[in-house]
């Protein structure tokens, strides 16, 4: 693509971090066992200690404590393993943490928590792979960050001071949007296509657009959009609540046909899951 190559002159792309690089060629060989996969894992404090976290969360619902890596690679399997570790891994992308950053990871962590919460009320697929896009979904934003730090700095304060959406703006300053260097960024890491193009195109202007793509991929798109859409409205990593922003929650609603009594449960879970989420990633 023409955009792709105006794109990548613009933004470095950072490397794969080595543990997940050596995940990923463990789980694309045929010849790998659970005991070598435990053996990377247990190298890296950080992707173990999420492993086991995700692996004793309610999206698996086992009657006991998962408490070995062994155990857990077994009970996700070795993809799930796999997107995980390149979501962990994104931690690394940040250069800084500043404000700034902290906000997007913020956002992207509220993100996660929602897209897990829509996934399994809906039963469409693993309901980790959603939470995993989520926390993935804005990762173009921290590689223009990282890139062109003052043409983004500039485009916040577009959006805070504006209240209006980064894809409102982004364009006009960057000639290209966050989604779209998402997708560079997930296509270089290795991640699945599915997972490619739902952070590319979870900005998607009418479900038509998304015709081409398959089912399972079409739906984490529509719960992405609805994920971000109540992280916007309840400010979750922005300055404060935007309620009042137009978003398209409803649409994204009847597409994944949740109800607003239904919707309202979610987001009364959300509240509590996402404080409890964002004090397991210590920073």
């Amino acid at each position: 693509m023409e955009n792709d190559d105006q794109i990548l002159k613009m933004c470095d792309i950072p490397a794969v971090p080595m543990v997940a690089m050596k995940v990923l060629k463990l789980v694309d060989s045929q010849n790998t066992d659970v005991d070598s996969l435990q053996e990377v894992i247990m190298a890296d404090q950080s992707l173990a200690a999420r492993v086991l976290q995700m692996s004793n969360s309610s999206f698996y619902g086992m009657g006991r404590n998962v408490d070995t890596i062994s155990d857990a690679i077994v009970l996700m399997g070795f993809n799930t393993i796999k997107n995980l570790a390149l979501a962990v891994s994104t931690k690394e992308v940040y250069k800084k943490f500043g404000l700034l950053e902290q906000k997007l990871w913020e956002h992207s962590i509220g993100v996660s928590v929602a897209a897990g919460l829509i996934a399994r009320e809906i039963r469409v697929g693993p309901a980790e792979e959603a939470t995993v896009l989520g926390l993935l979904h804005d990762v173009g934003k921290v590689v223009m960050n990282n890139s062109q730090p003052e043409r983004f700095s500039m485009l916040t304060e577009m959006v805070y001071n504006e209240r209006v959406m980064y894809t409102d703006r982004e364009r006009s300053i960057f000639g290209f949007g966050h989604a779209e260097v998402g997708g560079i960024f997930a296509h270089k890491w290795g991640f699945p296509n599915h997972l490619c193009d739902s952070i590319r195109r979870h900005h998607f202007g009418s479900y038509d657009d998304l015709l081409d793509l398959e089912p399972r991929t079409r739906a984490l798109c529509c719960i992405v959009a609805l994920a971000d859409s109540l992280c916007i409205r309840l400010g979750v990593g922005y300055r404060g609540p935007m309620a009042d922003l137009p978003l398209r929650d409803s649409e994204y609603m009847q597409l994944l046909k949740i109800t607003e009594d239904r919707m309202a449960e979610i987001i009364e879970r959300f509240k509590m899951a996402y404080i409890e989420e964002k004090l397991s990633y210590q920073m």
